[in-house]
C-alpha cells in the first residue's frame, strides 16, 4: 500500500535505524514551513513496509528529538496499522526559528535537506518576529475542558479591574470575547490560561547553598496558568523571611523581605512570555542569598532589562492573547512597564536585583538580605566558556568562538551581549581588526 509521496512537509525513514536522518529531515521542515510529518516503516515512494516497535520505541524517538534537535520541540508519536502493517507517524510543528540539528541547520528544498549558509540563517531570523503563532492555534479541547473555577475568578478580577465588559458570566461569550476559543474549540492559548487538563510545569525549589546541589524542598506542580501564578507566589511567601513594622496607629504590619508586588510582577512575566512550544518548566529557587525566577522563553536579541526601564520600550509581546487576558485580571499593567514598576519598588526598599539570558531562558534574580550595593554577577555554562576563551585570547572572532563551543553564531552574539551588559568585556576597536579587553573577574 502507498500512502502519498516525499514533499516539503513529508518524509519517510524505512525504520527508525535511520533516526540520525530523519532528525535532520523534522529540522530542515521546520525551518521551511514550521510544520510536518514523517513516517518511519514506509520507504523513499511511499509504500508501506512495516516497522519493529517495541515499548520503548516511542520513548526512543521523542528523547533523540529532545536531544538533537534546538529549540526543543513536542512532537506527537503515534503508531499506526496500516494494511496490516506497523508504522510510526511523527507529526511536529514549532514556531521559534531557526531550528538546529546537532548544531547544524538545514532547509527543506523539495524532498531534500540542504544545509543553510549564514546568508541564509540571516533572513530567516530577519523574517521571524519575536510572537508567539502556537498560542493562536487550535487545541485539542473544547468549552467542556475548561476549569470554571479559575475562569469564574477571572471574570471577577477583570469585573472588578473594569477591564471587562460582560455584565452575567457566560462561558462561551467570556472565551469569544477574549478570542481565546474558534468553533467550539479551544485554542492553545485558552487552555493554557484555563484548562482543566492543561500540563504546564513548575518547579519550586528551596536549596541550602547558592548552587542547586543540595535541596531543603522539592516540589513539582502541573496545572494552568491562572493557578500557577497564585501556587508560584504562595510558595515564595511562604519560604522567604518576614520582619514586623509599626504603622499608623501603633499597629503591627508584617513585610516580607521582597515585596509581593514585585515578586508577583515578575512570577507573572515568566507565565506571560513563557515559550509553551518546547514543553517547559517554569522554575522558581529559594537559595540563601538569592530568589532566582526562571522563564523559558528567550529576551529579545541585543536587549536588556535596563533598556525597558531606561528607554522606555514597547513590551515585545511573545504571547498576545495570554497577555492581554492577564492584564485584564491586573495581574499585568501596561505592556513593557513591569521591568520599571520592579526596579521602582525595589529602590524604594534598598532590593538589588540581577538577570541572566540564556539561549532559550531567562533568569531574574533578586538578591535577599541586602548584602551588596553592588549586583552579584552570575554567568552560565555557556557564558564562563565564551570567557574563558577571551581571557586566553582578546583577539578571538564570533566565528572562532562559535567553533569552538559548537554554537551558532548567533548565540554566540547573545553569549557577548550578556558579558558586554554585565561589564566584564569591552570591544576596542572595530569587528574586523579590533580585540577584546577583561573590563572585570569579579563573577560567580
Amino acid at each position: 500500500m502507498i500512502i502519498g509521496k516525499e514533499s516539503e512537509t513529508l518524509e519517510f525513514k524505512l525504520s527508525t535505524g535511520e533516526m540520525k536522518e530523519a532528525a535532520e529531515s523534522i529540522a530542515a521542515i521546520l525551518n521551511k514551513h514550521s510544520k510536518g510529518t514523517l513516517y518511519f516503516g514506509v520507504d523513499d515512494s511511499g509504500f508501506v513496509k512495516g516497522q519493529m516497535i517495541s515499548d520503548s520505541t516511542r520513548k526512543d524517538i521523542s528523547r533523540i528529538i529532545s536531544e538533537t534537535i534546538e529549540p526543543k520541540i513536542n512532537p506527537n508519536i503515534e503508531v499506526l496499522t496500516v494494511g496490516g502493517k506497523d508504522i510510526i507517524r511523527v507529526e511536529f510543528s514549532g514556531h521559534n526559528r531557526p531550528y538546529s540539528v546537532n548544531g547544524r541547520y538545514l532547509m527543506r528544498m523539495g524532498s531534500e535537506n540542504r544545509r543553510m549558509n549564514n546568508d541564509d540563517l540571516k533572513r530567516l531570523i530577519k523574517h521571524d518576529d519575536y510572537s508567539s503563532k502556537w498560542e493562536e492555534e487550535l487545541s485539542g479541547y473544547t468549552i467542556n475542558d475548561i476549569d470554571e473555577e479559575s475562569l469564574l475568578d477571572f471574570y471577577h478580577s477583570a469585573k472588578d479591574s473594569g477591564r471587562l465588559d460582560l455584565k452575567r458570566y457566560d462561558v462561551e461569550r467570556l472565551l469569544t470575547g477574549l478570542d481565546l476559543i474558534e468553533e467550539n474549540r479551544l485554542k492553545n492559548a485558552a487552555n493554557a490560561l484555563f484548562g482543566k487538563n492543561t500540563r504546564i510545569s513548575l518547579k519550586l525549589a528551596t536549596y541550602a547553598t547558592d548552587n542547586k546541589v543540595t535541596f531543603t524542598d522539592l516540589k513539582l506542580v502541573n496545572g494552568n496558568i491562572y493557578n500557577l501564578v497564585n501556587e508560584a507566589l504562595n510558595y515564595v511567601l511562604e519560604k522567604i523571611n518576614w520582619s514586623a513594622e509599626i504603622g499608623t496607629g501603633r499597629k503591627r504590619k508584617d513585610v516580607p523581605e521582597i515585596p509581593e508586588k514585585a515578586l508577583r510582577e515578575i512570577i507573572v512575566n515568566a507565565f506571560a512570555h513563557c515559550d509553551y512550544e518546547s514543553v517547559p518548566e517554569i522554575e522558581i529557587g529559594i537559595h540563601p542569598n538569592t530568589i532566582e525566577i526562571y522563564n523559558p522563553g528567550s529576551f529579545p536579541d541585543d536587549l536588556t532589562p535596563y533598556d525597558f526601564i531606561e528607554r522606555n520600550l514597547p513590551s515585545y509581546k511573545r504571547n498576545r492573547l495570554i497577555l492581554d487576558v492577564l492584564f485584564r485580571s491586573k495581574d499585568v499593567e501596561k505592556a513593557g512597564t513591569g521591568f520599571q514598576r520592579v526596579d521602582e519598588i525595589c529602590k524604594e526598599k534598598n532590593i538589588h536585583w540581577t538577570y541572566r539570558k540564556e539561549a532559550h531562558g531567562f533568569f531574574f534574580v533578586f538578591l535577599r538580605g541586602n548584602k551588596s550595593e553592588v549586583p552579584v554577577l552570575f554567568l552560565n555554562k555557556a557564558e564562563k566558556t565564551v570567557y574563558d576563551l577571551i581571557e586566553k585570547n582578546t583577539g578571538i572572532t564570533k566565528l572562532e568562538l562559535s567553533l569552538r563551543i559548537g554554537k551558532s553564531e548567533k548565540t554566540v552574539q547573545r553569549i557577548i551581549s550578556s558579558l558586554t551588559d554585565k561589564n566584564l568585556i569591552e570591544r576596542i576597536g572595530s569587528n574586523k581588526s579590533g580585540f577584546w579587553k577583561i573590563v572585570s573577574r569579579e563573577y560567580l
